[in-house]
């Protein structure tokens, strides 16, 4: 007679689990999120502490969601494989979202990050579907599952009665005004975590989430055509769901991401979507008012085709291209979203899931293949040689968003890295490869016409080169010959228009009017220099404050000689002693200003002030210029209040536009503060952005006249000064070049009582 007989399973079972299903600690930790959302949160927070240490370090994960009661921990958190999140609509309990997980192995994340996990949790009280916050905690538990204590055992039979793993309730302080949420606490840790490993964890956590950019409404007047969506869904939530906020500090703070302007910087912007249940697919393509700048002729293209039902799955994406250039590689690539979160490794610089780096590498004089299935949808005709504008994965920054509800060909792999490869995957990137193509077609033919047009300029230059007199520049000379020739034509059409011969005066007005495009064009072009022109005076400029500065060393340095002359008088007497110290402070002095101001000339001049645009600390960047002034304010008894809030940032500048925006404003309030007068330099945030001001005593400017003043070559000062020289009449025009250039605007203003001028310029805050 055959004897009844049962399965056991090996406490190795975690081990193997672990490492297969979560590869690596960043995924881990994507996990507990994934955790902390399905537990209606709205925030989560994730807390490195000592992470090289692997004894004491830790990880905490902190959220505010439902948190759980000790039955719920039992049947769901310490039950792999478990069952709690397939319900019939598989959405959370009070903000019905959809679940982000559906195997029940996330909890297996914390046995890849450490040995121990302490649990602490909150549970809310009821709370009816549909509200926007959870109800007060109304119990509570502590928990510790120790995974080497487990792992001692040989079957998980043996897991309960070892004490392995415990739980126990705790009441909540305050039932009823204490929120609810769960604490987990990983120590010590499983490995201690490299440079390297926390530098990998920071890349992925900037693309966790997607950047606004990527899906809501983009800024006005960007684009130059419409595109698809005025905001695209990121996750299927209700629209009650008060959000979900993730938090990294500690160890594991992510650094500030800057992207100034990124909409504004990119050339093109691609939308496209599909509907599974109706077939639709649209794509649209639109240069930006950017890319309109750098190719006059660019256009946009959109269509919209009727597929076959359930061709592939839904999806929304946007895609940023930059023409000739490349994003921040924290953001390069085109990845992929489920319900709000990335699945990677789609749009890693390791990746090409699109072949697009691929296609870049083997392009060649020849038109771009896959817009061969576009003919029918009346996509404008490619040049032969059009393959010559593909760009790398790094000119493209992109999001594509799906749901869970109408992807069922996407299956995720064990380990949590991309989905299981198969058709749903191939119609979602065959299409994205169509919306880039199509910016590479569009593009390259717009900048082909901007070649042609440039190359026939230059010829026409180089004649009116050879024309032009030594005194006179080409380009003088071309406007000047071209306003001589519509004159002509004009007088041409008013001797006509004066025998009554309408159809001459006709061709001739038509005749003079290539010569007033070409005024036009000239006119055009030397408003495109016009940033060339900036940074060329602002180098003048600052070069020529330095002349100013070496003036004025050198007189120190006449003092020190005094006192070395003084000092060899006294060699044999006690005040020669005095003397020589005299010297040697003097001399010190000199250094210390000589050391200053060559740091504040690198600061200001060097490629790295203008390589890359960040926040930038206000106050500290004030304090860095002000050296610069720190002799001229002393001979003349100048005081300097800084009023500016040690916490405030600055949208994304360059270093070195925001050092010479403060020199200039500078160097005006040190010129006409008078000996022993102040000066006062304040900010705060008002509804335009950031709001800077800078008043001197001394000498009043008039209101009304005031905005001349930033006119170029208008100087403020008419005589020279001993110490500061004289002005040049750039360093208002150079100042207001800079704030216009982010958007803001400088003006004079009523100064405050005690004060005779201010000059205060505001720049967005976005």
């Amino acid at each position: 007679m055959a004897r009844l007989a049962e399965f056991t399973v090996d406490t190795k079972l975690f081990q193997e689990l672990g490492s297969l299903l979560v590869a690596k600690e960043a995924t881990a930790l994507v996990e507990l999120i994934k955790n902390a959302y399905d537990a209606d949160a709205t925030s989560v927070r994730v807390h490195g502490v000592d992470l090289r240490n692997q004894k004491d370090g830790s990880i905490v994960v902190t959220d505010d969601g439902a948190g759980m009661t000790a039955t719920e921990f039992e049947n769901g958190f310490l039950r792999i494989a478990g069952r709690t999140k397939i319900t019939a609509d598989r959405r959370t309990p009070v903000f019905g979202r959809r679940f982000t997980g559906e195997k029940g192995v996330g909890r297996l994340a914390a046995h890849k990050l450490a040995r121990v996990v302490a649990i602490t949790s909150r549970k809310a009280g009821p709370t009816p579907k549909g509200r926007d916050e959870l109800a007060p905690a109304i119990g509570g538990i502590v928990a510790n599952i120790d995974w080497d204590a487990v792992e001692a055992l040989e079957t998980l039979n043996q897991v309960a009665a070892s004490g392995a793993v415990t739980v126990a309730g705790r009441p909540v302080p305050k039932p009823g005004k204490t929120r609810s949420g769960t604490v987990l606490t990983l120590a010590p840790l499983r490995t201690a975590w490299s440079d390297r490993m926390i530098s990998a964890f920071l890349g992925e956590a900037i693309s966790l989430a997607p950047t606004p950019v990527l899906f809501d409404r983009l800024p006005d007047k960007i684009l130059v055509e419409p595109l698809l969506f005025e905001k695209i869904p990121v996750r299927d939530q209700s629209s009650k769901d008060p959000g979900f906020r993730i938090d990294f500090s500690g160890d594991l703070e992510v650094p500030d991401l800057i992207t100034p302007d990124v909409a504004a910087s990119a050339s093109w912007i691609a939308e496209l979507g599909f509907n599974r249940d109706t077939g639709s697919l649209k794509v649209a393509v639109s240069p930006t008012v950017a890319g309109k700048r750098e190719s006059p002729g660019a256009e946009g293209f959109s269509f919209e085709r009727k597929l076959k039902k359930g061709a592939g799955p839904s999806f929304k994406a946007r895609i940023l291209q930059r023409s000739n250039r490349t994003w921040e590689p924290a953001v390069q690539g085109v990845r992929v979203y489920m319900e709000g979160f990335r699945v990677a490794p789609y749009g890693d610089q390791t990746d090409d899931w699109l072949g697009i780096d691929r296609s870049y590498r083997s392009r060649s004089h020849r038109q771009l293949s896959s817009l061969d299935r576009l003919k029918g949808d009346g996509v404008p005709e490619g040049l032969d040689t059009e393959e010559l504008g593909l760009q790398g994965s790094g000119a493209y920054m992109g999001a594509v968003y799906l749901h869970r509800s109408s992807s069922p060909e996407l299956e995720m792999l064990v380990n949590r890295e991309g989905f299981l490869p198969g058709g749903g995957l191939d119609f979602i990137s065959d299409w994205l490869r169509v919306a880039t193509d199509l910016i590479v077609r569009l593009g390259y033919a717009a900048r082909r016409e901007v070649k042609v047009v440039k190359r026939e300029e230059r010829t026409r230059q180089r004649q009116v080169a050879r024309r032009a007199d030594v005194g006179e520049t080409p380009t003088a000379l071309r406007v000047r010959e071209s306003a001589q020739a519509a004159g002509k034509q004009l007088e041409t059409a008013r001797a006509a228009l004066s025998k009554g011969d309408f159809t001459a005066a006709k061709a001739a007005v038509t005749a003079a009017q290539p010569h007033f495009d070409d005024v036009r064009a000239l006119s055009d072009e030397f408003g495109g220099e016009a940033v060339l022109w900036r940074v060329l005076a602002s180098l003048g400029t600052e070069l020529a404050a330095f002349v100013h500065e070496i003036n004025a060393l050198a007189n120190d340095s006449s003092e020190i000689v005094a006192n070395l002359d003084e000092a060899l008088t006294l060699v044999r007497s006690r005040e020669a002693r005095t003397a020589i110290t005299r010297a040697r402070k003097s001399a010190f002095a000199l250094a210390d200003r000589i050391r200053r101001n060559a740091n504040y000339l690198v600061d200001a001049t060097s490629f790295s002030g203008r390589r890359r645009r960040s926040r930038l600390p206000l106050r500290d960047r004030f304090m860095a210029v002000l050296p610069f002034f720190e002799a001229r304010l002393r001979r003349r008894d100048i005081t300097v209040v800084n009023e500016i809030p040690a916490d405030l940032r600055t949208p994304p500048m360059f270093p070195s536009e925001l050092a010479g925006i403060f020199t200039n404003l500078m160097s005006n309030a040190a010129k006409f503060a008078g000996v022993g007068g102040k000066i006062a330099v304040s900010a705060k945030i008002v509804a335009d952005g950031m709001q800077v001001t800078v008043q001197n005593s001394g000498e009043r400017v008039n209101l009304k006249t005031a905005s001349r003043l930033f006119e170029a070559f208008q100087s403020t000062s008419e005589r020279p000064d001993a110490v500061l020289g004289q002005g040049m009449g750039m360093g208002l025009t150079i100042t207001r070049a800079f704030v216009q250039e982010y958007g803001g605007f400088i003006e004079f203003v009523p100064p405050a009582p005690g004060y005779a001028t201010a000059l205060r310029f505001t720049v967005p805050i976005r």
